[in-house]
């Protein structure tokens, strides 16, 4: 049986996940003072975490961590 190549799809996809009601709580707050969609402030909770998780590599490591950024996987 042979593998497929996966396909390179764009656009947003949907993950459905269980959070505590702690972050829930907190993304809604996210949600409210920016003004946006649910969808568009856990976008922002997760470019923040990603860029901090980046710089506390960068930091242990001494070096570049090359992670690419959530525009450079989805096409507008």
């Amino acid at each position: 049986m042979l593998i497929a190549e996966p396909k390179t799809e764009s656009g947003p996809k949907e993950l459905r996940v269980k959070i505590g009601v702690e972050y829930h709580l907190k993304l809604h707050a996210l949600k409210l003072l920016r003004g946006k969609r649910m969808s568009e402030a856990v976008e922002e909770a997760l470019e923040f975490y990603f860029e901090r998780v980046r710089e506390e590599t960068e930091a242990a490591n001494g070096a570049p961590v090359a992670m690419p950024a959530l525009v450079d996987l989805v096409e507008e």
